[in-house]
């Protein structure tokens, strides 16, 4: 199975311009996504709005039938739009749910106005693969970095722990995807999730233009790695993906 995570910035990509996303083009993305034939697809800052349901779009692209979403707050990427979590999938979608985390309710100045903390958390999918139930988890954080702050700080324990509940609440096969703006190795912020048998499955390697690693892929115990990519491209996040196998049971 080859599982794929990608922040989509809304959709838009780069004219040339190093770090300046003004031209938005789905068509790029259903491009890039077809290079790499995936079977599951995890998007973050995905838009949606009622002309405009960027995942549908996509799945439908693909010839996906199964498409999970979830919006969380006004697009600051462009008006009119919610910035979503999203799982779109080959395999049938049993069930889903978004699990919410604590808001810090941080401001910062950006492009001269005050910008707040969105909502963040885990989109959860319960996926029929070949007649075992999987769990998939797409995920977004908050940007502390942006805020002056560090995810490590004591003031964000809660969240961590929060994080770490959502990951370890079901016994199941489980893959996470997500945005965990957070660029250090992942173990160090939830530590728990690894105590209990998670690893790492994606390359290493930034998966942003700016050199960044924000972008994880974590599996459970019951997956086998068998190969991993961070496909660099014209937006503001990298295309991620993994390719997975269950172990014999």
């Amino acid at each position: 199975m080859r599982i794929a995570t990608w922040n989509m910035g809304g959709g838009f990509i780069s004219s040339g311009q190093k770090h300046e996303y003004g031209i938005e083009d789905i068509n790029y993305f259903i491009h890039e996504l077809k290079s790499i034939n995936p079977d599951i697809v995890c998007f973050q800052e995905i838009h949606v709005s009622g002309k405009n349901n960027q995942p549908r779009i996509i799945a439908d692209s693909l010839c996906f039938q199964n498409v999970t979403t979830y919006s969380i707050a006004n697009s600051h990427l462009k008006d009119g739009e919610k910035l979503s979590i999203s799982i779109i999938s080959r395999f049938p979608i049993v069930s889903s749910k978004f699990n919410i985390l604590p808001n810090p309710n941080l401001t910062f100045i950006w492009k001269g106005e005050k910008a707040f903390s969105h909502d963040k958390g885990f989109l959860e999918a319960i996926v029929d693969y070949k007649g075992t139930n999987i769990r998939i988890l797409s995920g977004h954080m908050v940007p502390f970095g942006k805020f002056g702050k560090s995810f490590l700080d004591d003031e964000f324990k809660e969240i961590r722990s929060q994080i770490e509940k959502i990951i370890l609440h079901e016994k199941m096969p489980e893959i996470v995807c997500a945005d965990m703006n957070f660029d250090e190795k992942i173990d160090k912020l939830i530590p728990n999730v690894f105590d209990n048998d998670f690893k790492f499955i994606l390359k290493e390697g930034p998966t942003t233009p700016e050199g960044r690693k924000y972008d994880k892929i974590i599996a459970s115990k019951e997956w086998k790695s068998v190969g991993s990519e961070i496909v660099k491209g014209r937006t503001d996040h990298f295309l991620c993906f993994a390719d997975v196998e269950l172990n014999d049971k």
